[in-house]
């Protein structure tokens, strides 16, 4: 979202995807500060979801929440929502699914939900 609107050109925007390597706890033990690795760099298309899909995906959080498209790359399979996130356009988006699209190995969807600055 650039300015509170969808990017809908219909061309791919390049995403990095990252991987959490560790939590940083406080002496009390809870989590100080996470720390982040790129893993996988690519192109994706970008959606918002409509119809079923926001309200599948919690009303409230609707307006935050996106779709990235791209090609299956071997390296997408390790992807899981607990550990990884999205950075697109400079901002962050947790990932909260991925879909291997019918298991074919061709195209894959990542849902994501917009951290809030």
């Amino acid at each position: 979202m650039n300015g509170g609107q969808m990017i809908s050109n219909g061309r791919p925007y390049e995403i990095t995807i990252q991987q959490k390597l560790a939590s940083i706890m406080d002496d009390s033990g809870f989590e100080e500060e996470e720390r982040w690795e790129d893993f996988y760099t690519n192109y994706a298309y970008i959606n918002s979801l409509t119809g079923n899909e926001r309200w599948m995906a919690a009303q409230v959080e609707a307006d935050r929440t996106v779709r990235f498209v791209m090609r299956w790359h071997p390296a997408l399979d390790e992807v899981k929502p607990k550990y990884f996130r999205i950075i697109f356009a400079g901002r962050v988006y947790t990932i909260t699914f991925v879909d291997n699209i019918q298991y074919k190995n061709e195209t894959v969807k990542i849902d994501a939900l917009e951290v809030e600055a």
